[in-house]
């Protein structure tokens, strides 16, 4: 068997903690609900205002969900974004206090190319020591933005053994690359994954990558999955993307000829931001359990055994 630790990211219940207010589901039920579910570890984004699914801003409340997740037996990460430094020093001091081990980043620079690598790897290597110092890994992620070669072109320059990639099962479409192409790149620096599943579609105003419950889209997950235990990737995290899109960014004529690059029923595009808030509790929740029983399927075919991660 191939022992990995499997974490859970709330994205993937991102209704239920939106709505918390009527489905009283905030951090630490949904800790308690992922335990409970067999998961080894939680990512909780904690973007933007009010720290978004962390759901509190002080330090008692910080302490409180380190206690929660150390009791629950269950390993932490944080998500944020943008990597200018005042942000990411903010967020790794909310990292430590939380008892994560990890900060998930990506850019959001908007300028040409080439200054975005210069600004995001200038960003990178100022807070490496902080995050060292702190014992919290960060990772930056492909998110929409840089290619695998671009993205391990920055980490490269950056050159810090607590600065590393999260490479994310599909985001690389929305760029025009195959996501194997991606992974390859990126193998050298890859210590966490995102694993979720998308399609192709011709959406109402171009074409979208639209998030769909995993197991029931297009993305080699069987492969790539494979390929990341084969690079030493030992944790992974499932991300039920259902009814997420994102535009594709380049022209159409320049996509790659694979299989994930195939366009779908345009039938599936579904936005669940349009969806009434108890429809989409509803069914958010079934496309979380359709994808985690399908998870599972492939883990076992594979040969994958989920292992408990010690706590400190």
């Amino acid at each position: 068997m191939k022992p990995i630790s499997l974490h859970v990211h709330s994205y993937s219940l991102r209704y239920h903690l939106r709505h918390r207010a009527t489905t009283g589901y905030d951090v630490f039920a949904f800790l308690a609900d992922m335990a409970g579910r067999g998961f080894t570890g939680v990512n909780v984004s904690a973007n933007g205002e009010g720290f978004r699914d962390l759901c509190g801003t002080s330090p008692d409340h910080f302490r409180n969900v380190r206690a929660a997740a150390r009791d629950h037996g269950l390993r932490l990460e944080l998500d944020t974004s943008d990597t200018r430094t005042e942000n990411m020093t903010r967020m790794l001091h909310v990292a430590a206090e939380c008892g994560a081990d990890t900060l998930r980043t990506y850019t959001k620079y908007r300028a040409p190319l080439a200054d975005v690598i210069e600004w995001t790897i200038r960003d990178l290597r100022a807070i490496a020591p902080l995050a060292q110092q702190l014992g919290v890994s960060v990772v930056l992620e492909n998110h929409e933005d840089f290619t695998g070669p671009v993205l391990a072109r920055i980490l490269g320059a950056v050159d810090h053994p607590w600065v590393r990639a999260l490479y994310d099962y599909g985001n690389s479409q929305m760029v025009g690359e195959d996501p194997l192409d991606a992974l390859a790149a990126m193998a050298p620096f890859i210590t966490r994954v995102h694993a979720k599943d998308h399609v192709l579609l011709h959406g109402p105003d171009g074409p979208v990558v639209q998030g769909v419950p995993f197991g029931s889209g297009r993305l080699p997950l069987g492969e790539t999955t494979d390929r990341l235990y084969a690079a030493g990737v030992r944790r992974f995290c499932y991300e039920n993307v259902w009814s997420y899109t994102a535009p594709v960014q380049c022209p159409l004529d320049e996509l790659p000829h694979t299989p994930c690059f195939e366009f779908d029923d345009p039938q599936r595009y579904l936005v669940g931001d349009t969806l009434a808030p108890d429809v989409a509790v509803r069914d958010e929740r079934v496309a979380f359990d359709t994808g985690l029983d399908a998870l599972h399927r492939l883990l076992a075919t594979g040969g994958y055994e989920v292992v408990a991660e010690p706590i400190s």
